[in-house]
């Protein structure tokens, strides 16, 4: 039967399409990690210059750090208003919450999506199971494998969807820490610019 075939290589294309997900997971969770791993937030040292009203302590930190505070600090420093220093700081957020989010949402459409996939190819491996044993082609040992090869799919989307969630979850935690950090760090620059 032609259609039990086309309907066996679609399970395991589906299970290389889930092998190349992970794959693309988990380069991504690396990426991020790395990413986040090499951002500093020094938020203590920026408040304790700022309280101090030490311009060249606060020059020199911000030189320094390369990461969002010092980024922010040194765009502002420019400005003499606070709503100078309101509009700046949201679109500075802006731009660097997209260096922070990259990813972020393929990791979420992963997590959301490949349990779905791997059910879609179980769905056709137990098709081609019951296939086989209506057209009596089959033992009960081959149909028994092929039922546990479709049973594989499922387990592969949620081994691929589990990790993607919880590196979504935590990454995501990351970005609302750095920009209510950065945040607070305005805030505590506009009360001592007074």
């Amino acid at each position: 039967m032609l259609w039990l075939l086309l309907l066996a290589w679609l399970a395991r294309i589906v299970f290389l399409l889930l092998v190349f997900l992970s794959i693309w997971s988990v380069s991504i969770m690396i990426e991020r990690h790395r990413f986040f791993k090499a951002i500093s937030l020094p938020t203590d040292q920026f408040k304790q210059l700022i309280r101090q009203r030490n311009p060249s302590g606060l020059a020199e930190a911000i030189k320094r750090d390369n990461g969002v505070l010092g980024a922010f600090l040194l765009e502002v420093e420019k400005f003499k208003s606070h709503e100078q220093i309101d509009k700046a700081f949201i679109v500075l957020m802006g731009e660097e919450r997209k260096k922070l989010e990259k990813g972020l949402s393929v990791l979420g459409t992963l997590g959301s999506t490949t349990p779905f996939i791997g059910l879609l190819g179980t769905v056709l491996g137990i098709i081609v199971s019951f296939g086989e044993l209506s057209t009596g082609t089959g033992s009960t040992n081959s149909v028994m494998f092929s039922l546990a090869e479709a049973l594989i799919l499922t387990a592969t989307g949620l081994l691929v969807a589990i990790p993607a969630v919880v590196a979504f979850n935590y990454f995501s935690r990351k970005v609302r820490f750095i920009i209510g950090e950065t945040s607070s760090v305005k805030d505590l620059y506009l009360a001592y610019k007074e």
